[in-house]
């Protein structure tokens, strides 16, 4: 059986390993990436990463225009929701 790691974690591996496949993909992140774990990446690929802040409006409107010039855009930001009772 294969050695049991963080959903997240495997993430920031296989994005790191799609690199070297797509030398078109670039990881855009909002100020998270320990946390979403595209550090590796940042790291790995320095020129294809994109720390763009707290901004994830702005963030999802540079992916697109980055998809449009042929670049295959990863945006990367945590959602989190909150649902009061009765609403």
């Amino acid at each position: 059986m294969a050695e049991k790691i963080a959903t997240r974690a495997a993430y920031g591996e296989a994005l790191v390993a799609l690199a070297e496949e797509y030398p078109e993909l670039v990881v855009l992140d909002a100020d998270l990436s320990g946390s979403t774990m595209t550090k590796g990446f940042a790291k790995a690929h320095p020129d294809r990463f994109y720390n763009m802040g707290i901004a994830e409006a702005n963030m999802t409107g540079v992916a697109a225009g980055l998809a449009a010039c042929g670049k295959k855009a990863l945006h990367q930001h945590l959602c989190h929701v909150r649902r009061r009772a009765g609403v």
